[in-house]
């Protein structure tokens, strides 16, 4: 497999908001620490959004992603499917309390104000289209890392929910990061993540959401929900949720974690920056199997 190395890019105007921005609202981007400036015109090619190809996808995340997690995502951790179903993950493995059997992943969707789906406590491994609607979704298998939840919608909403209990027995702190991310593909997107970290010996859970976007598709994303929480101690049991709406848009979920190598007194869950997050998204989303009929 050959990866394509991408350097993190920020905006160069100074945008905070993730909320209501069109696609072609937003502004040109440069490569950090460097005077060259990118910027990213508008696809000629125009694709009619109906449907992503969500086998071609998974089978390419389950190929590849693991070396995308273990190069971008300093000292990742591969937490150990250990639930007593594939709806949940017990403790984490490696005698660490990452969970108290958490990880239960929910989605909802809506058309307009009409209620196409609502999924609790989804099952690892599945797919999911519903052609009348052009709106699919999947969970990626047990043992393959980093897991990730991905829907796509030609118009409405879609909410990922995570909920279940955490360990944390040792406290820790609560902390949410939003920014953006490009590729070379024309593909761009937001992200929010909220992320339980500094837990004792724990390794942190940091659960992504991000979307896809396109000129070529022309994505609108017209408003987000956030029901991220934060504070001192990661809240037990944990119900975090983002909502996104637009069309013609891709929106998912990762489940990242990190740890320190031991160190005096222990290795503790390693907190996941910005630049992290944006460098491990351009990369993973530069070379997916994104494919769009």
């Amino acid at each position: 497999m050959t990866i394509t190395i991408r350097p993190y890019q920020t905006p160069t105007d100074g945008k905070k908001s993730l909320n209501a921005l069109p696609y072609d609202s937003l502004p040109p981007w440069r490569n950090v620490g460097s005077n060259v400036v990118i910027s990213y015109s508008t696809i000629a090619t125009q694709v009619v959004f109906n449907f992503l190809n969500l086998v071609s996808f998974v089978n390419w995340h389950a190929s590849n992603a693991s070396t995308i997690y273990s190069t971008f995502i300093p000292s990742s951790y591969f937490y150990v499917f250990d639930g007593a179903t594939s709806t949940s993950i017990a403790d984490g493995g490696n005698n660490y309390d990452m969970f108290d059997t958490g990880n239960f992943i929910s989605i909802s969707t809506t058309r307009g104000t009409t209620n196409v789906l609502t999924s609790n406590n989804n099952l690892y491994g599945i797919i999911s289209t519903f052609s009348n609607q052009n709106f699919g979704y999947t969970i990626t298998s047990r043992n393959i890392w980093p897991q990730v939840s991905l829907s796509f919608i030609k118009e409405g909403s879609i909410l990922w929910r995570v909920s279940g209990g955490i360990g944390s027995d040792l406290g820790g702190i609560l902390s949410n990061v939003s920014s953006f991310y490009s590729t070379n593909r024309g593909f761009t997107g937001r992200f929010w993540a909220n992320q339980g970290w500094g837990q004792g010996n724990d390794p942190s859970i940091c659960y992504t959401w991000f979307t896809i976007e396109s000129t070529s598709w022309n994505t609108l994303i017209s408003s987000s929900r956030n029901g991220l929480a934060v504070g001192v101690f990661p809240p037990d049991p944990m119900n975090q949720f983002m909502q996104v709406t637009g069309c013609n848009f891709i929106f998912g979920m990762f489940l990242l974690s990190a740890r320190r190598p031991p160190i005096s007194p222990s290795g503790v869950g390693f907190f996941l920056s910005t630049v992290f997050i944006q460098n491990f998204l351009s990369n993973y989303v530069e070379n997916a199997n994104i494919t769009i009929t």
